[in-house]
């Protein structure tokens, strides 16, 4: 375990900030709370019932979420193939929960690297739904042991978005298949594929969910960290959740039968599915065939 790591053990882990129409979120450490770290009261004054337990929209940052499927993205240029295969493994899953196409590969951010950007929020000044590195993270203001965020831009109603970027810390933690890569002198593997598919949780719209309301919830504010862990599979609550921003179409209406699937399905096809997009370069992804 890295020396950063064992720092915060005690107790500090991601945070999640709301700005004017600007949001950012972090995940989290070793299934540690964030909770005494997310403002929820800001939360609650933009979307007051995406923090209400009670309510059927909790978990949920922006109920109506993109207006336009399906949404472009943009890699950056350095971003390793391992990171996209990853990356687009986690958005194929978001697809399976739905069953719709619902992200479309616009190729490279040529010449704009996470580093690029003067601080956090400037991403978001362009036209381009962005997967970044930063290998400087002192400039987004967060602290070193946040692992990624997700910023966006919501509508003049909160209810939906407009723009959204992912920013991964690359400075403080080796960003990869946590299955295969190695922690590096006190940088610590983070899983890309389970880090990804939380993040992107935040960019489609959902928001944190607790562990005491679901502690399987790939929204839990948390996530582990370290060589061979993973959390690459979506709860139920997941799954209703995004189909009541985005609806669902065809087996995926079949909620128990996703699940099933999640459980008893083999999932190695999930990143040979995601490596042909990425060697393929087409804007929709080929067709996820579990066996």
């Amino acid at each position: 375990m890295s020396c950063l790591v064992c720092k915060y053990l005690g107790g500090l882990t991601g945070i999640g900030f709301i700005f004017s129409s600007f949001v950012a979120c972090g995940t989290g450490l070793y299934k540690v709370s964030v909770k005494e770290d997310f403002d929820s009261s800001k939360a609650a004054s933009v979307m007051p019932a995406s923090v209400d337990k009670s309510s059927t929209l909790y978990g949920i940052h922006a109920p109506q979420g993109w207006q336009k499927l399906p949404i472009a993205f943009r890699f950056d240029p350095d971003l390793n193939e391992n990171q996209k295969v990853q990356l687009m493994a986690a958005m194929k899953r978001w697809e399976w929960a739905v069953g719709k196409t619902i992200f479309s590969f616009d190729g490279i951010h040529q010449g704009v690297t996470g580093d690029t950007f003067k601080d956090l929020y400037s991403s978001l000044n362009d036209n381009v739904n962005g997967n970044y590195l930063d290998a400087n993270w002192e400039k987004t203001q967060k602290p070193e042991y946040v692992l990624a965020t997700t910023i966006w831009s919501n509508g003049v109603d909160y209810a939906t978005i407009t723009k959204a970027d992912l920013r991964f810390n690359e400075e403080y933690y080796v960003i990869g298949d946590s299955l295969e890569e190695k922690a590096q002198g006190k940088k610590e593997v983070v899983d890309m594929q389970s880090l990804a598919l939380h993040e992107l949780g935040h960019f489609l719209g959902l928001g944190h969910v607790e562990e005491d309301v679901d502690s399987l919830s790939i929204m839990n504010p948390t996530l582990f960290v370290g060589e061979g862990l993973t959390t690459r599979k979506l709860a139920k609550s997941d799954i209703e959740r995004i189909q009541q921003i985005y609806g669902c179409q065809g087996d995926a209406c079949n909620i128990d039968g996703l699940i099933k699937a999640q459980d008893e399905k083999n999932w190695d096809s999930l990143a040979l599915t995601a490596k042909l997009w990425v060697d393929s370069g087409t804007k929709q992804s080929p067709p996820l065939e579990l066996h």
